[in-house]
């Protein structure tokens, strides 16, 4: 294809679209620039082609709860799947599992299960949208969400350098309540596994038939469907009604008389502009603060994402965990204070708490964010994020299974070979099978499974060092993990977003890169070079494109490093590990590298946490 501009472009693969006719609401006055594939081989085109255009790329799917906007965006294409071809297929596995693609309606799987003598999701068939908007929301309905049926996800990736159509299984999603990684539109969803459980056919059929009179009780009228979450409380419509919201208008829109948590269009009216929609959920918002001292969270999602930030009438308010029990409590502590600080200096209301156990504090369930700066032990295994879930408390970082994979050094090995990720030939050891394994050749590293900042580590050269590495090991758990050594160039790249900073080259004059070269600097001095100058460009993209297929696949969100070996003559290299938690001290790798691309810590800091933010609505 000949190059063409922007505006080629747009013209070309895209339509002007209003707001009015391509989402529930019809809120927005102005119109966007939509462009509708039918195949997953087209929508990986046109992804190509728009990024290479500078064009930013958002997803909209049935549009049931987007909200629009009065300004054009002309920078911003917004893909939509069309029905028919790869988008439509509904396909039988197995005896539990279907296979539906991202453009089906929740309705019509649920009946296309029942044919096959499956259900359990009775309650989801009445939900509006299809299949890619609702597993963006994890939305739900009488005690089920999608995530509980979801099997594996099929999704394009709109950061990655190689545009493609991979899957990730459901441990790797981290989802929660209303919540998914879909929410900051980096991924395109195609379509999903889904597993069911066998039911009595007349049985469910009522239950379907049960919930569609339940639906038909809803306020009438174009609507987003529910506007907020319900916090943990009570229900969202039950305090906007006791805070006297039912009746509230603004412009064309109107909070129902028969549900306070609906806005609804108001009949006859013709233009609903975002201001006046903005405005009364401002009024709703505010009503229900004064009256129950409660912020609601929007559910419905904005054509502009900064929209989330005006909708705060005060500064985001974050609570910083820091310190933890483990071996890296100090790091914690250093790291958080500087995270606090940082934020505050961007205006942000910031508190910090030093947690010692794993406990939710009356501080957390406060928080509107809690950010967990948690190096080791439970605060980046997973366990203090799966409390966070638990409670419906929004935080930044990644979920608790891609934090506790991510921590598990197995477990992320298991992960990079099953993906071609290069990583070291390895065996793992407890205190009852203490023998050198067969197969590995000297010299080896022997590490903990799930420690940080290289502690319990030792370079073995020989069988006469074994011993003492395995005393040293043992001290941070039952299990250990020896690796072959690999000779060569240490490299560690961050990202943030999805997005690669600037490679590290880390030297150091030590045997490998332990605690002292880190922090301490007794026997060496060690130091950071930006932008790897040992490593020739070529090979630097090799790496990036790796750590950039980790971050995918592992499920991370907002920030991930991953720390990698390189054979600069040959270019291969191998991935060490992953870090969800990474440092943020003075000698910190992620910082240093953003600074390297001209971005401030505050900056940085702001970018996450805003992020973060962006993702449950806040």
């Amino acid at each position: 294809m000949p190059q063409l501009d922007t505006a080629e472009i747009t013209e070309k693969f895209c339509r002007k679209a209003d707001w009015n006719e391509i989402t529930g609401l019809g809120a927005g006055s102005s119109f966007c620039l939509l462009s509708e594939v039918k195949t997953v081989a087209e929508a990986i085109n046109r992804i190509r082609i728009f990024q290479q255009a500078g064009l930013k790329i958002q997803m909209i799917g049935g549009g049931m709860n987007f909200i629009g906007s009065d300004e054009p965006l002309p920078d911003v294409v917004f893909i939509k799947l069309q029905p028919g071809d790869d988008f439509s297929v509904l396909r039988l596995l197995d005896d539990r599992r279907i296979y539906a693609g991202a453009a089906c309606t929740l309705s019509e799987i649920v009946r296309f299960a029942l044919d096959h003598g499956l259900g359990g999701a009775a309650g989801l068939s009445g939900i509006p949208g299809t299949l890619g908007g609702v597993l963006a929301m994890n939305a739900g309905a009488q005690g089920i969400c999608i995530a509980d049926l979801v099997k594996e996800v099929k999704m394009i990736s709109l950061s990655a350098a190689d545009i493609r159509e991979f899957s990730l299984p459901p441990a790797g999603l981290g989802f929660g309540y209303r919540k998914s990684p879909f929410l900051r539109d980096n991924m395109l969803i195609t379509g999903a596994v889904l597993e069911f459980r066998k039911v009595d056919p007349e049985a469910e059929k009522e239950l379907i038939q049960a919930e569609a009179v339940r639906r038909k009780q809803a306020p009438k009228g174009r609507s987003a469907g529910s506007i907020f979450r319900n916090p943990a409380a009570a229900p969202a419509g039950r305090l906007l009604e006791e805070a006297g919201c039912k009746g509230l208008s603004s412009g064309a829109f109107l909070v129902s008389p028969e549900h306070a948590n609906w806005i609804v269009r108001q009949a006859g009216s013709q233009t609903g502009t975002l201001a006046d929609f903005r405005k009364l959920l401002l009024e709703m918002k505010d009503r229900v603060r004064k009256t129950h001292n409660i912020e609601l969270i929007p559910e419905v999602r904005f054509a502009e994402m900064s929209e989330n930030r005006k909708m705060r009438e005060k500064p985001l308010s974050v609570l910083v965990l820091k310190g933890g029990a483990s071996s890296e409590r100090s790091v914690s502590l250093e790291s958080g204070h500087a995270i606090a600080d940082a934020l505050r200096s961007k205006g942000y209301e910031v508190s910090e708490y030093d947690i010692r156990e794993l406990a939710l504090a009356p501080e957390m369930k406060q928080a509107q964010i809690v950010w967990p700066v948690l190096h080791g032990g439970f605060g980046e295994d997973g366990r203090i994020q799966k409390l966070l879930e638990e409670a419906g408390i929004p935080f930044v970082g990644s979920g608790s299974a891609a934090c506790a994979l991510i921590m598990d050094k197995i477990e992320s090995k298991k992960l990079m070979s099953a993906h071609g990720i290069p990583n070291a030939k390895y065996a793992v050891i407890d205190p009852d099978h203490r023998e050198i394994p067969a197969g590995l050749k000297f010299p080896l590293v022997v590490k903990p499974v799930s420690e940080g900042s290289t502690y319990g580590l030792s370079v073995v050269e020989s069988p006469a060092d074994w011993e003492k590495a395995l005393e040293l090991v043992f001290r941070y758990g039952k299990d250990a993990l020896v690796e072959e050594f690999f000779a060569g160039v240490e490299v560690t790249l961050g990202m943030i977003a999805g997005k690669a900073l600037p490679m590290i080259e880390i030297r150091y004059t030590t045997k490998v890169y332990d605690y002292d070269a880190k922090y301490l600097h007794k026997t060496c001095e060690t130091q950071y070079l930006c932008h790897a100058p040992a490593v020739p460009e070529p090979i630097q993209e090799k790496l990036r494109a790796a750590s950039l297929e980790f971050f995918r696949l592992s499920g991370a969100q907002d920030i991930l490093r991953t720390d990698m070996m390189v054979d600069v003559k040959t270019g291969d290299f191998i991935m060490l590990e992953g870090n969800a938690i990474p440092g943020c001290t003075a000698n910190s790798l992620v910082p240093k590298a953003a600074k390297a691309m001209g971005m401030s810590f505050p900056d940085m800091c702001a970018l996450l946490l805003e992020g973060a933010a962006a993702r449950y609505a806040l």
